[in-house]
């Protein structure tokens, strides 16, 4: 099996200078230098769990670059470069779509009047593509993608502009189950996701912690918070449970799961 290899992007110009979700404030100060210090343990983090690091470098005028779940789709070789539903991070696109075709990969994208956020709303799994629709990503932009990948969708609606992607509110485990948050979806039971997963769901206070929003490198579970019920569980499913505590970036609404995209 090969290595896992990760994606990442440095916080060297992250601030929360503008509000495109619930959890930013605009204005809100970020002690940078904790913010250096909670990326540099969550990289060592998932280093330590078994996976490569490869980080895309950090640009000035973009900062939630560091978020680079939202950077795309990735199927093997193939990427399809998100189109971001906000002007402040549109300039992120060309940025991501370099990184990827410097580094072999073959990057296309979908039609421009269709948004999507990437690894935020949407994931290969198999022969499927599950994801989610209704606050930043278009139901339109996964059946495409779906199409493109010759996949078949497995997609669901988001209810709650705070749970504006599907991995604030939903992370698969190596273990065949998946954790989540009911009151994120339209369909609470999540009954679409039911023939691919063992739904486990979680607390209202673990939901507000983005524990959903958390690192899977081979059999390690890497969580935002230690005040996290849901450890337990993962625990108990015989997974190895870590913490890296990224409360910096919970200003952007943001947590372990939307700094990394996984490349393989």
């Amino acid at each position: 099996m090969s290595q896992t290899q990760i994606l990442m992007s440095s916080p060297e110009y992250f601030k929360v200078e503008y509000s495109i979700n619930p959890w930013m404030v605009s204005g809100t100060q970020v002690d940078l230098e904790l913010a250096k210090h909670q990326w540099e343990n969550l990289k060592s983090t998932i280093e330590n769990a078994g996976a490569e690091v490869k980080v895309v470098p950090p640009n000035e005028n973009y900062p939630d670059l560091v978020f680079t779940a939202n950077s795309g789709i990735i199927n093997k070789n193939d990427v399809l470069i998100a189109n971001f539903r906000f002007e402040e991070r549109r300039g992120e696109e060309e940025l991501y779509s370099n990184w990827f075709k410097d580094n072999g990969y073959n990057v296309s994208r979908i039609p421009s009047e269709f948004k999507f956020e990437g690894r935020g709303d949407a994931f290969v799994h198999g022969d499927y593509l599950v994801g989610s629709y209704g606050i930043r990503s278009d139901k339109d932009a996964l059946l495409y993608i779906a199409d493109t990948f010759e996949l078949e969708p497995v997609i669901v609606e988001l209810a709650q502009e705070k749970f504006y992607h599907l991995d604030t509110c939903f992370q698969n485990l190596p273990s065949g189950d998946a954790i989540f948050y009911p009151d994120a979806f339209v369909d609470k039971s999540l009954s679409s996701f039911q023939s691919l997963f063992n739904l486990i769901p979680v607390t209202e206070h673990d939901a507000n912690k983005l524990a959903c929003n958390a690192v899977v490198v081979n059999n390690t579970v890497i969580f935002p918070s230690e005040d996290i019920e849901a450890i337990r569980t993962i625990e108990k499913l015989g997974l190895q449970a870590e913490v890296a505590d990224v409360s910096e970036f919970l200003k952007s609404g943001g947590a372990c799961q939307c700094l990394v995209i996984a490349l393989n």
